[in-house]
Formats: C-alpha cells, structure tokens, sequence
C-alpha cells in the first residue's frame, strides 16, 4: 500500500530529497503530538529491509517516541507525479522513498 502524500508534502519530499542525494539517512517528514512519518531513500525492493536508512528511520521514531511505537502502515512514497514522469520520459531520478508512519505509545 502506497502513502500518498498531499501536494505540500510532496514538495517537501521532492526538496529534501534534492538534499539528501545518495545519502541512507532517514528523514522525520511529519511529526504531530501522536506519531508522525519518517522516510528514507533506497534503490531496490531488496534495499527496503537491508539498508542503513531503514536503521536510521527506526532511530528517528525511537528519539520520537521514548516510551515505544507501533507502525501504522508503510510503504513508497511517490517523489514525482506520473504524469510528470511519463513528460519527462523516466528522467526524473531513480531513487525511491520509503515511508514509515507510526503513532507513540
């Protein structure tokens, strides 16, 4: 299941991710008194469980949250719209976001 971002957010996403290059650092995207969103980059389905950004992201919700968490859903975050995409003909970048969203316990 895909979390799809409001146009705000997907702006933020498309600037941070400009700032984050090929970095597997984990991004706190939202945060509110009950939870918020983490993300970080991968290259494949296979980087989604295994890679740094994933620990990182974890670390993130474990500062947020002292008491525990529990993950809500997560999933890829689309960085660009379709359409954008098929306009620019697949020249929009290969990285992918990945989302955790959680709620504090």
């Amino acid at each position: 299941m895909a979390l799809i971002p409001t146009k705000r957010s997907a702006y933020l996403l498309l600037f941070m991710a400009g700032l984050s290059g090929c970095a597997h650092e984990a991004t706190l995207v939202q945060k509110s008194g009950q939870g918020g969103l983490v993300s970080y980059p991968y290259q494949s389905d296979a980087d989604v469980l295994a890679s740094s950004g994933r620990h990182d992201a974890f670390a993130l919700i474990a500062e947020q949250c002292p008491k525990g968490s529990r993950i809500v859903r997560e999933g890829e975050i689309p960085k660009v719209s379709k359409a954008a995409d098929r306009a620019w003909r697949g020249q929009m970048g290969f990285d992918r976001l990945w989302g955790v969203q959680f709620v504090c316990e």
